[in-house]
């Protein structure tokens, strides 16, 4: 097997972490940049954490890793309760998707549709396995960076940088909850990279990994920034999707006139590319658990199951939202518990 070099990790994660600038919401108003560094350099440790597992055993494969230190019925519940999880991140994945482009087409497009393109593109992506998602991200990465330094740059003249005055107005209240969230969604998500990576020895994965996040980090705080300046607090934070708007309103003359289409074609791109991370990790964590179902039925069930979900629940916009912030409380808690549990049984079966 060919190992994925640390260059690839990074790509890859970016391209996965870059995708949610696309339903990155302003509702942090001025303090929302600030609350994203914080995040990001949260995320570093448990980025650590999460890789410290396969580096201990590096000759174990991370989804068999569970069956080596808890045995076969630890092993089973460990794995299946994840499965839940990456599956609840599938449909979260699928509906952001589906409701960012069912908003900016006016709706003229059905669910159902959208839900089967996304999915279909998702799967093709997945099939091939995390070497060729990884060996696929790195020539994207760079298209998708573009994309989105192009926007920056076609905005800067028309920023407002007082708009950013005064932070931390209110204090530190509410601070440390919204850090919480977005560590937990989309920084927290580094776990299913984690793993799904996690055959590949050495420290090249940990090391990419974090550069990835820092890099996201930098990234999405930039954009952030961006909104808030060119739209104003009230009106980064009243649209749905500030990034698709900040871009739609730019103004560079008769050449360009059409920005909104630039960033996000790129950033569709890279919410295949998420939902292809979650569909690699129920491939290998459902296989693992089961053993009597092949990696692509896995693969197409779940995307099946998850397009009925998605189509079934994707007409509130209010309600995703208020999903979301659910996804986010409860996601970090589960990958915390599950990564100290298996490091400390690879840390005991090692030590002895």
């Amino acid at each position: 097997m060919n190992t994925i070099h640390g260059r690839q990790v990074t790509c890859f994660l970016l391209v996965i972490l870059s995708g949610w600038s696309l339903t990155m919401s302003a509702v942090n108003g001025r303090d929302g940049w600030l609350i994203l560094i914080l995040a990001c350099f949260g995320s570093l440790l448990f980025t650590v954490l999460y890789c410290l597992p396969a580096e201990r055993m590096p000759a174990v494969r991370w989804f068999d890793l569970p069956y080596t230190v808890l045995g076969h019925g630890g092993s089973v519940v460990y794995l299946l309760v994840l499965s839940a999880l990456a599956f609840w991140s599938l449909c979260m994945a699928v509906c952001s998707s589906i409701i960012f482009l069912r908003t900016v087409s006016d709706g003229e497009w059905p669910v159902w549709l959208l839900a089967a393109a996304v999915l279909v593109c998702a799967v093709c992506t997945a099939q091939n396995g995390i070497q060729k998602l990884s060996l696929w991200a790195e020539p994207v990465i760079w298209i998708v960076i573009a994309a989105l330094l192009i926007s920056l740059l076609l905005s800067w003249r028309q920023l407002d940088w007082t708009q950013l005055f005064p932070v931390l107005e209110q204090g530190w209240n509410g601070i440390p909850f919204r850090v919480y969230l977005l560590l937990s969604v989309p920084f927290g998500e580094v776990f299913y990279a984690a793993a799904v990576l996690g055959t590949q020895a050495g420290t090249q994965v940990r090391n990419g990994l974090l550069r990835a996040c820092v890099l996201a980090g930098v990234l999405l705080c930039l954009l952030y920034i961006r909104n808030i300046c060119l739209l104003g607090v009230q009106g980064a934070t009243l649209v749905l999707y500030p990034s698709y708007t900040a871009a739609s309103v730019l103004e560079f003359g008769e050449s360009f006139q059409r920005g909104e289409v630039l960033i996000s074609g790129s950033l569709i791109v890279c919410a295949v590319a998420r939902i292809a991370l979650m569909l690699e990790f129920l491939s290998g964590s459902i296989q693992a658990a089961v053993g009597r179902i092949s990696r692509r039925q896995i693969i197409w069930l779940s995307a099946v199951l998850a397009g009925i979900v998605c189509v079934w629940f994707a007409g509130s916009n209010q309600a995703f939202a208020d999903a979301q912030e659910l996804y986010q409380i409860v996601f970090l808690p589960i990958v915390l518990a599950a990564a100290v549990i298996l490091y400390w049984g690879v840390w005991a079966k090692t030590k002895s």
